[in-house]
């Protein structure tokens, strides 16, 4: 929204601008009040002219003009916003918005890192709804033109874990590769919907502790059910070569 932001200040000022010079032209003119010359500006029709000075009339001819250019350039600034390459993705995100604002019953996901990716490719095979939280800008970007549900900003804030619907949410999944920011992450969802399934990865014990304790509902340590995967393939192959050997 910023583009669209940055391409119709100008335009718009200048309007602003011109509609009071044209209200002011008005009101020396015809000497009416700033109310009627306003009005005669948006509504042209109400100018009657067998009652207005010859001045008026061509005065009016040229605020007319200059309201049919302003109209024509905010459209086009906004036309070229909305579609130009560097702007398209300003029509892709407010569709994005509309549609995050319309799920329910969803799983808020929290960082798109090595994990988040695994996470999301499970979802979707899975069919299951989920909006996807990002603070990366340029990761942002590249989701938002594949068409993903995602959001831009720190999934610790309020603001934006109440954006991607937490109240109305029946899961989130606190992804990130941080474990203080994952537990105040968890602390920070209970707040906001105590029924909220909460999901949290840690990297160490002892922040899995802490997150249990803050309302946690599982906990994946990846290293640690990695080495357990691991161990446990070692043993099925030890147990087949014993077999084997036997």
């Amino acid at each position: 929204m910023r583009l669209l932001v940055k391409r119709l200040w100008l335009p718009l000022l200048s309007l602003a601008g011109f509609l009071v010079v044209c209200a002011g032209g008005y009101v020396w003119l015809a000497r009416i009040s700033w109310v009627d010359a306003f009005f005669w500006i948006f509504n042209p029709h109400a100018i009657d002219p067998g009652h207005v000075h010859k001045a008026t009339k061509i005065f009016s001819i040229a605020v007319y003009a200059g309201v049919f250019f302003f109209q024509v350039w905010i459209a086009e600034r906004v036309l070229v916003s909305l579609f130009h390459p560097e702007g398209g993705g300003i029509w892709r995100s407010m569709m994005i918005e509309v549609a995050i604002q319309n799920t329910r019953n969803h799983y808020i996901l929290c960082g798109y890192g090595q994990v988040g990716r695994t996470v999301v490719e499970q979802m979707r095979k899975a069919q299951i709804p989920f909006i996807l939280i990002e603070s990366n800008e340029g990761l942002y970007r590249q989701l938002l033109s594949e068409g993903m549900l995602v959001i831009h900003g720190d999934a610790k804030r309020h603001s934006v874990l109440e954006s991607a619907g937490i109240k109305r949410a029946r899961g989130i999944c606190a992804l990130i590769d941080n474990d203080a920011d994952n537990l105040y992450i968890t602390i920070t969802a209970k707040t906001l919907n105590p029924n909220l399934r909460v999901i949290t990865r840690a990297g160490q014990e002892r922040y899995a502790q802490a997150m249990r304790s803050s309302g946690a509902d599982d906990v994946v340590i990846p290293e640690y059910e990695g080495g357990l995967v691991i161990g446990r393939l070692i043993a099925e192959r030890a147990k087949t070569a014993g077999a084997q050997g036997a």
